[in-house]
């Protein structure tokens, strides 16, 4: 069985905690749960990243056809919601997918 307890914590999570509370740590517990938080930007950033470093599937470059604002906007959005997979419909639907990823990381929330 590979959790402790019953909000997902593992051994190591629980060792974590007990060696954080040895050291004086009054916050241990909490400490540990905010390392285990999930971060959905940090996430989609390294999901576009690698999606965007992509081998190209054609082997002939082609001129970039320009930067869909409208979707660059609307990909943005998606990924603030944590939503990468729609986000990468969206950009990869345009007619430059690699201009328009890059575009939209204007408008993603850091926050």
């Amino acid at each position: 069985m590979r959790t402790i307890r019953r909000d997902g914590w593992t051994a190591a999570d629980y060792e974590s905690e007990q060696i954080l509370h040895q050291l004086g740590h009054r916050d241990a517990a909490a400490r540990v749960t905010r390392a285990r938080r999930r971060r959905p930007l940090r996430r989609a950033w390294r999901t576009l990243r690698a999606q965007l470093h992509r081998p190209a599937v054609t082997a002939t470059p082609t001129a970039p056809a320009g930067i869909d604002w409208v979707a660059a906007r609307a990909a943005a959005d998606a990924v603030n919601r944590g939503d990468t997979a729609t986000a990468d419909r969206i950009v990869q639907a345009t007619a430059d997918p690699r201009t328009t990823a890059f575009a939209a990381f204007r408008f993603i929330d850091v926050h």
